[in-house]
């Protein structure tokens, strides 16, 4: 009896190695991770603001694309739900989210997502919808969102430029929003995103003591499990950036895995012109690294000097101007392109 229970006992022990060994070399040493490719839009179909706005056709396209292709998409929650479970995103995923709760995406866009059984996120500050203000969503029409299958995030009060103000200030926004989603919908929504895209460390941390754990800018970049829990990027869409081309671009991209990166603050008010460097954990096999930035107002391409195998550091041609300043970086990995973005805001 002894014999037998021995046999097995070594049996379910190397069973169990394989599974740990295999588990665990597809977390950790896994040759790239495709990620997660999330997109925002704001309006729909409304010419009057292009720099927002996508139009109808090619919000449809966009769709069209994703149905054709059988590309799977999650929900924010699920995104969230991979990190929190310290698993990589193994497969390539997308994910959609809509800004600002505008009339135009529950008239043209929430009936072809609802349709088609494809999951997004509304962020909505209050403030809009609570004085009824012309254009906007009303609150009975966000509840039917939820109620047929939305989910709604957090978007501040206000939709104030949070980085620019003190911690009370962003507290008591942030708390109004709060007061008014229990008010209008019984619950406080679990996700965030910042207006603008804003952030800097004093917010994160007042996100912190609210119990967020987890937030959106909109800089370009594919999520992946490396990603910076409190500045996860998304693609942002309008009439300028929202063709089918560079929509398929985007949703095909693998995540750049980036760790270290430094400066850890995203406000900068005194040194506009920061050292900026990272450690790149994907295996470029000897694929070159390309970096654009707007130092200076203008989009060009920056110098990257290589400080180890793994480590990069870019040269800033001049200082940021005042305002955002954006950090996107690609390679091609074999025949995947890969790409890390990131976002400043400039005092």
């Amino acid at each position: 009896m002894n014999k037998y229970f021995s046999f097995f006992f070594r049996r379910f022990l190397l069973l169990f190695f394989i599974f740990l060994v295999n588990a665990f070399s597809s977390i950790v040493f896994a040759d790239n991770e495709p990620g997660v490719s999330t997109f925002m839009y704001h309006r729909f179909d409304e010419s009057k603001y292009p720099s927002t706005s996508v139009t109808k056709e090619q919000f449809l396209d966009h769709i069209n694309f994703v149905i054709t292709n059988e590309i799977e998409v999650i929900s924010l929650e699920k995104l969230i739900e991979i990190m929190k479970s310290d698993y990589t995103f193994e497969k390539k995923f997308i994910a959609f989210s809509v800004d600002d709760a505008y009339h135009s995406f529950y008239d043209i866009a929430w009936p072809v997502f609802r349709e088609n059984n494809i999951p997004v996120t509304l962020f909505v500050s209050t403030d809009s919808v609570d004085k009824q203000m012309k254009g906007y969503m009303n609150w009975d029409q966000i509840s039917s969102f939820v109620n047929e299958g939305g989910t709604v995030g957090q978007h501040t009060s206000t939709h104030l430029h949070l980085p620019l103000n003190d911690k009370e200030t962003i507290k008591s926004d942030i708390l109004k929003s709060h007061k008014s989603f229990v008010k209008h919908l019984g619950f406080i929504p679990k996700l965030f995103a910042y207006p603008y895209g804003e952030t800097s460390k004093l917010v994160i941390d007042v996100l912190g003591e609210f119990g967020i754990d987890h937030s959106f800018g909109q800089h370009s970049g594919v999520t992946s499990s490396y990603s910076n829990h409190y500045y996860l990027p998304r693609f942002s869409l309008n009439e300028n950036f929202g063709t089918i081309d560079r929509f398929i671009f985007a949703a095909k991209a693998y995540s750049l895995r980036i760790e270290d990166f430094i400066p850890s603050e995203m406000y900068l008010v005194e040194n506009k012109k920061p050292d900026i460097e990272f450690t790149i954990i994907d295996d470029l096999k000897n694929s070159d690294l390309n970096c654009f930035s707007n130092p200076g107002g203008k989009w060009n391409k920056q110098i990257i000097n290589k400080i180890t195998s793994k480590r990069f550091q870019i040269q800033l041609g001049e200082a940021y101007s005042s305002g955002r300043g954006r950090l996107n970086c690609t390679t091609k990995i074999e025949d995947k392109w890969h790409w890390f973005g990131y976002q400043f805001i400039i005092k």
